[in-house]
């Protein structure tokens, strides 16, 4: 059997990097159920053609990808959609009735979903949210995918190490103890230094706005992924829009803590702020541009250097205060992925310029 459907897409999203949604599958699903693509082969990879791509160069992998798969049979295109086979020809027709009472009795007892509604003030929207159970037979997760992973926010933390011998002497100095022999003839007792610890130290500021909502999932991620990081200090903070005199320590703009606090506590770190810089409205602000600018030079003196990742590609930053703030002397911006937030890291550790 080749691959199903549900694998093409697993695959053209993974592995290809498409950007497409859980919609973007049902929709296929819903299009094969209307008897959409399922005439031959080039029938189905036009579906798919013109459901799961945008632009020539997508349409190219699409292609390179299907002519690898067997067209499906009819059962596969029946378990795909929900729906029996399609009934033979009227001649060829041979009904078995203990088969069709078996497929009716299978068709009247669907799973019903068990569904339970958490409070309105567990929500976080003032209203009652269903819980449904996900079906046994679904294999999606249909919960909000974060732009970078867990491991690979750990991976980039545990890049930034800045290691000094500080603590109680537990170490074995080779060189010392041996040349404290030669010195002496004998060793009444071995030479001993701290261990080595990371202590970098890096605030991490996060932009909780409106504009953000679509990287929200990102924040528990960050969280954690500080945590499990082994750096000296990693440390979260919320702000709205543009971050000021004051911060906060939940992404619901609750627990506020005064920067000047900040600043006496954490002195001598280095700053790194996840926000959208206003490209997400799509104009320049000037007084967003002034404030940002402002708040910069007031940290400065105590959190330096300085890296900023946008969730927005580059291309979206043309024309926006995003643009702008990108050019203050002494800011490092880049896009938030992998790349880019390695890039900010190596950045805070003095391997790359802003």
């Amino acid at each position: 059997m080749g691959l199903p459907l549900e694998g093409l897409f697993l695959h053209l999203v993974h592995e290809k990097g498409f950007p497409l949604t859980i919609r973007d599958y049902l929709d296929a699903l819903r299009a094969l159920r209307l008897r959409y693509g399922i005439q031959g082969r080039e029938s189905l990879r036009g579906l798919l053609a013109t459901l799961w791509t945008r632009t020539d160069e997508e349409a190219r992998i699409l292609d390179q990808v299907f002519r690898k798969i067997p067209f499906p049979t009819d059962e596969e295109i029946a378990t795909w959609t929900g729906q029996d086979l399609p009934e033979p020809a009227e001649e060829n027709r041979q009904l078995d009735p203990d088969k069709l009472e078996e497929r009716d009795r299978g068709t009247e007892q669907a799973p019903v979903p068990q569904i339970q509604f958490a409070a309105p003030t567990h929500t976080g929207l003032g209203l009652p949210q269903a819980q449904v159970s996900p079906s046994g037979r679904e294999l999606f997760v249909l919960q909000p995918r974060p732009s970078v992973s867990l491991r690979s926010l750990i991976v980039t933390w545990r890049r930034f190490r800045r290691a000094l011998r500080t603590g109680p002497r537990v170490e074995l100095d080779v060189a010392a103890t041996i040349a404290e022999q030669a010195r002496r003839g004998a060793l009444t007792s071995p030479v001993l230094v701290p261990a080595r610890r990371n202590l970098a130290r890096l605030i991490v500021l996060v932009d909780a706005s409106p504009s953000m909502v679509a990287w929200q999932s990102l924040n528990p991620t960050l969280a954690e992924s500080l945590r499990e990081g082994r750096l000296g200090l990693g440390t979260l903070y919320y702000f709205h829009n543009v971050p000021d005199e004051r911060l906060y320590e939940r992404e619901t703009l609750t627990h506020p803590v005064r920067l000047a606090d900040l600043l006496d506590r954490h002195g001598t770190s280095t700053l790194l702020i996840v926000s959208d810089a206003g490209a997400s409205r799509g104009r320049r602000n000037r007084e967003r541009i002034t404030e940002t600018r402002r708040f910069l030079e007031r940290v400065s003196p105590y959190w330096q250097p300085v890296a900023w990742v946008n969730p927005l590609p580059r291309r979206r930053w043309k024309g926006t205060s995003a643009e702008r703030i990108a050019r203050f002397p002494n800011l490092a911006m880049a896009e938030l992925s992998d790349d880019g937030l390695v890039w900010a890291i190596d950045v805070l550790r003095g391997q790359r310029s802003a």
